[in-house]
């Protein structure tokens, strides 16, 4: 029986693929019957609350064994991963400075390579919420910077929410994600602007969601 999920706040596509029995986000993103929502998401990583997926009923596979003989078979399981990027807002140089990173069952203590990307396997069904610390300058006992990522939680550029978010996370402090248009939400986009050397007005307009896609990456 055809099924249609909607996506809420913090989902992957992945789990999403598991929750109902599937081993690979591609066994949904790629059937036939999704092909709007590949249409309006070319990237699978990145899907939004209120997406409709088609969920398609899941058929027997009958396979020819030969006896007398070993049969071997192939079982898919997608991995996922947690991808966090350190840049310094001066532009210093980040190479071996310590991070602790815990993400659902996992502690990372490692040190930044020069691109400053930290890659986890992230083990099936860990939270996608990691607390984040920091260790700018030698022999620290408590970290220079502290904070939370959340997977998941980056709404649309075309959205306040995600307007704010993306520029919190660069830096550019908007205050609560909220989706409320105040003055320090305001005073987040003027400073990017500044920074970006474009029209500092305050307003989100489509060459500031533009660029702050491009700076973000999203």
């Amino acid at each position: 029986m055809t099924q249609q999920h909607t996506v809420a706040q913090g989902e992957t596509l992945l789990r999403i693929a598991r929750q109902y029995g599937y081993k690979t986000s591609t066994a949904l993103y790629n059937h036939s019957s999704n092909a709007e929502f590949r249409a309006l998401r070319p990237d699978p990583n990145l899907i939004y609350p209120g997406d409709k997926i088609t969920i398609p009923s899941k058929k027997e596979k009958f396979m020819p064994l030969r006896t007398s003989s070993v049969n071997t078979f192939v079982v898919q399981n997608e991995k996922e991963y947690f991808r966090l990027q350190i840049i310094h807002e001066d532009g210093d140089d980040i190479t071996g400075k310590r991070i602790v990173l815990n993400i659902g069952s996992q502690t990372i203590d490692t040190v930044l390579p020069s691109d400053g990307l930290i890659e986890v396997e992230l083990n099936e069904n860990d939270t996608l919420t990691a607390q984040v610390d920091l260790y700018l300058k030698e022999d620290q006992s408590s970290p220079s910077e502290s904070f939370t990522a959340q997977v998941g939680h980056l709404d649309p550029i075309d959205t306040l929410s995600g307007v704010q978010a993306r520029c919190n996370s660069l830096g550019f402090d908007c205050g609560k994600v909220d989706g409320i248009n105040g003055p320090k939400t305001k005073a987040g986009v003027k400073e990017f602007q500044q920074a970006q050397q474009l029209q500092v007005d305050g307003i989100a307009g489509p060459v500031t969601k533009s660029r702050l896609v491009y700076v973000y990456g999203a």
